[in-house]
């Protein structure tokens, strides 16, 4: 009970500090979506990695050697989440599974299960991109990383540029692109 209390105040705590922010720095994006929003079947399925910004530029090291990237996020168990990425790293085709739980008293935040890991949601609006959205991660280390994805694999230049400009906004100049050149892993090929 107590614990419950504390974390919806701090839940409102933090959307009252995102919400002074979003008045100073007028280009940060609208809330995130909740999670009761973002597990819905409108969200369910593969994602294709586009871009991500970052504050610190030795956070782009783990993308350098990425060519391509997908999600597959499934509603799990028990309020989780599974996401599957298949990722291209050079010739080699990998496989990563992580579980995110959502927390009714804070409805904005996916946390991985291990904790080292919290995510925020954006729909592709903000960039305009109905079929794209925008996840914030930030891990144990406070690695910060704002990553573009789509549902088809070819986006127009026009948004890839609207995202890069919006994450500028916010002083995440450090930019990558998902280079494309090999191609994506399909399921049955990631080991």
């Amino acid at each position: 009970m107590l614990m419950s209390s504390l974390w919806g105040a701090f839940g409102s705590l933090i959307g009252l500090f995102y919400a002074g922010m979003q008045v100073m720095v007028p280009c940060l994006p609208p809330v995130p979506l909740s999670t009761s929003v973002f597990t819905t079947d409108e969200y369910m399925g593969s994602w294709h990695f586009v871009a991500v910004a970052v504050w610190d530029e030795d956070d782009l090291k783990s993308f350098e050697t990425t060519d391509s990237s997908v999600l597959h996020i499934q509603r799990g168990e028990n309020d989780t989440l599974t996401v599957i990425e298949r990722a291209r790293v050079g010739d080699q085709c990998q496989k990563n599974k992580w579980t995110y739980v959502t927390m009714p008293l804070m409805e904005h935040f996916l946390f991985r299960s291990d904790y080292d890991t919290i995510a925020l949601v954006w729909d592709g609006k903000f960039i305009n991109c109905s079929s794209c959205i925008i996840l914030l991660f930030v891990d144990e280390d406070e690695a910060t990383s704002a990553m573009l994805f789509a549902r088809s694999e070819k986006i127009p230049d026009e948004v890839i540029k609207e995202f890069k400009s919006k994450m500028e906004c916010v002083y995440m100049e450090d930019f990558a692109q998902a280079p494309l050149k090999q191609g994506y892993c399909k399921l049955d090929e990631a080991a």
